[in-house]
């Protein structure tokens, strides 16, 4: 299993996990290939350009988008590395987001994609990370709860009403 950036040449296998993903899900937001609303290389250009600060929209911020490959080169998940939150970001959304495609779950990818991430998220400075997690997805509370994150509280999305718990992972190692 590895992390690689996005760029202008797809993975094999990411037609079918960005259709996987759809609209998305567990606040986990889709994209807009699979519904036809943007073409694969205008996403891919997208993806590419988040990483830069000079081409980010005004109220998000620069974030990386990873794939997940297996260890065939096929991408099995996505990973969206915010660089740094905003207010939103703070409530809902976090410095990293997961996912994996529905057939390749149960497996113990999160775990492991979740630990390369979070080696990404240290490379930009970041001392602490946060993740937010629908308090019903139980299997990524375990992922992230694995991966050292410690419950700060639970809040309610004011757009969804989603009731989504809030997890610190030290990005920091621990002194002796």
């Amino acid at each position: 299993m590895k992390l690689e950036p996005a760029s202008l040449v797809p993975p094999p296998g990411l037609r079918e996990l960005l259709e996987d993903l759809g609209d998305g899900e567990n606040g986990y937001m889709g994209t807009p290939v699979p519904s036809g609303n943007m073409a694969l290389e205008e996403y891919l250009r997208r993806c590419v350009a988040m990483t830069d600060p000079a081409n980010v929209p005004p109220g998000l911020v620069p974030q990386t988008t990873f794939w997940a490959l297996d260890d065939e080169g096929v991408a099995i998940g996505m990973v969206r590395m915010r660089h740094c939150l905003n207010e939103k970001l703070l409530a809902h959304g976090g410095h990293v987001g997961m996912y994996i495609r529905r057939d390749r779950r149960g497996r113990g990818h999160a775990k492991e994609i979740l630990r390369l991430a979070l080696a990404e998220l240290r490379k930009t400075g970041e001392k602490r990370a946060l993740l937010t997690v629908s308090v019903d997805n139980h299997p990524s509370i375990r992922s992230v709860v694995s991966g050292g994150g410690r419950l700060e509280d639970v809040r309610t999305d004011p757009e969804t009403g989603m009731k989504l718990g809030r997890y610190w992972i030290d990005l920091e190692p621990r002194r002796a």
